[in-house]
């Protein structure tokens, strides 16, 4: 019994002096395989502060002063920062190949993505793509990175608190800065990337994205390749932190690609959308594909599919980021068959009733150049439209218009009853510093067509047309008693090729009290 008892005392204090000689060499070991790791699996210089391993009462690191300096660049911030971190691990975990730890936690993780993306473009503040071009950055053609295993393997890597920022070429202006929590990455450093999970805030508009899915393996020749998939989900975004709408979006969908190249399919729900000129909530809700440079956040609408109240709005375009000036251009292309015209003037015009109705056919193309004014201030707009069976909602403006086509008639006598819709009501536009401007614009009643041109401000509704007035009838035959006699002598004046009158006209005023008249002085100046 005693002799058995010395025997295991003995085996205890070899087992104790192997154990005390193997972890000895822990923290150097661990602290080796660390580094190797971060600098081969993301080509970096690494440099590392303090790393200390405690195996009694429990496995444990202590770190600090974590930086990644991507492909040694000194020219720029380190890619990542990690002030402190600690991680957990089982005891032969410390010493094993690769090493294994079971939770690492980082504290004020910081990843900053330098101009021109993590690679470093040469010309980095330009597009990968022309926005009016709206053609998304072809598919690599590189073949996938499927990684090795690494000397250092985490089973869950948790940061509660982090931040990326993506640079801004002017060194005066703050970077894009997107607040990350509570991320989660699962088996960190396996060959075939990472599960993860986490929680972003967007800074405009502002809300919180959610997302999970797979990230990696890390491209090392170039991190632009490295592939992504997942999901998210975007909600409660406050539409108010962009100058000019407002409302509260949700979104969701899915993604897949490579961080220079990630195609995303989604769907976006605004109840309440409203721009501020109008102050007119309307529901909003639209379907759509993307392309998203991962490094830099340009996006390439494939196709956008939106649904106003009864209209559906289909648009394709590209948001990248600006040179030289705060924010995004935007570029679009947007089409409309068949759809309501008192659904888009409600966003337009500050009244529950529009002032017109009817079907509307339209395309334009749409650009919103970056900077901080106010959406409708530097929204611009050049395309045209056709509307069928307009009718004018103000009692005053649709009876000059059946007055219009009885005269135009030669009808002088017929009564105000009935209804003239506007007929081939087509023209061109276009909008910029918050007044549109129609050319070509023109319209026919039974008897009488309308042709103008002329300027209308979104900000004062202020109203300021010329142009002419075609009928069928003569002066003559519109007017009766004495005024048909003065009607008949002017007539040469007003004379009309094929036979008729054409009247110069001029419609002033505001939208809501519109003045027409006969333009007398372009009558009697010649040509």
């Amino acid at each position: 019994m005693r002799r058995g008892l010395w025997v295991a005392a003995v085996l205890i204090l070899i087992l104790s002096a192997v154990l005390f000689q193997r972890f000895t060499r822990v923290t150097p070991y661990v602290r080796d395989q660390v580094v190797s790791t971060l600098n081969s699996r993301f080509a970096s210089q690494v440099e590392l502060d303090s790393l200390e391993v405690s195996v009694f009462p429990r496995p444990e690191i202590l770190g600090g002063g974590l930086t990644l300096r991507h492909n040694g660049r000194t020219d720029v911030p380190p890619l990542v920062t990690v002030p402190s971190f600690s991680a957990s691990a089982g005891l032969f975990g410390l010493t094993a190949h690769p090493v294994r730890l079971n939770t690492v936690t980082l504290d004020g993780l910081e990843i900053l993505i330098p101009v021109g993306g993590i690679a470093g473009d040469a010309n980095p503040d330009t597009p990968t793509s022309d926005a009016d071009g709206f053609t998304a950055p072809p598919r690599p053609n590189h073949p996938a990175s499927h990684g090795k295993p690494a000397n250092v393997l985490v089973d869950l890597m948790v940061a509660k608190t982090a931040v990326l920022e993506i640079a801004s070429k002017d060194p005066t202006k703050l970077p894009r800065r997107f607040e990350i929590h509570n991320l989660e990455m699962q088996g960190l450093g396996e060959a075939d990337g990472t599960p993860f999970r986490a929680a972003l805030t967007n800074p405009k508009p502002r809300g919180q994205i959610d997302t999970e899915g797979r990230f990696g393996p890390w491209h090392t020749d170039d991190p632009r390749l490295t592939p992504i998939r997942g999901k998210y989900l975007f909600g409660t975004a406050d539409l108010d932190t962009i100058k000019g709408i407002g409302g509260t979006l949700s979104s969701g969908g899915e993604y897949q690609g490579v961080l220079e190249r990630i195609e995303v399919t989604g769907h976006t729900e605004t109840p309440d959308f409203v721009i501020d000129i109008a102050g007119q909530p309307m529901p909003l809700a639209t379907t759509f594909t993307a392309v998203v440079d991962g490094t830099n956040g340009n996006t390439w609408l494939e196709r956008v599919e939106a649904q106003l109240r009864k209209t559906t709005i289909v648009a394709r375009g590209a948001v990248v980021r600006a040179r030289d000036v705060k924010g995004r251009h935007i570029a679009m292309d947007v089409a409309i068959e068949g759809g309501r015209l008192e659904d888009l003037l409600a966003l337009a015009v500050r009244s529950s009733t529009p002032p017109m109705t009817g079907a509307v056919t339209l395309k334009t193309h749409l650009v919103i150049p970056a900077g901080e004014e106010d959406v409708v201030d530097k929204l611009q707009l050049a395309g045209e439209f056709q509307l069928a069976q307009a009718r004018f909602t103000n009692l005053d403006v649709q009876r000059r218009v059946n007055t219009l086509s009885r005269k135009g008639q030669g009808d002088e006598a017929a009564g105000d009853e009935g209804e003239s819709a506007v007929s081939d009501f087509r023209g061109r536009f276009a909008l910029k510093d918050g007044t549109i401007r129609f050319s070509n614009l023109t319209f026919a009643v039974p008897g009488a067509i309308v042709q103008i041109a002329g300027v209308y401000n979104l900000r004062n509704e202020a109203i300021d047309f010329a142009g002419h007035l075609l009928v069928d009838a003569t002066l003559a035959e519109m007017t009766t008693g004495f005024k048909a006699v003065i009607a008949h002598i002017a007539q040469p004046l007003f004379r009309r090729p094929g036979g008729g009158s054409k009247l110069p006209i001029r419609i002033s005023g505001t939208r809501s009290n519109p003045a027409f008249g006969l333009d007398i002085k372009r009558a009697l100046t010649p040509g």
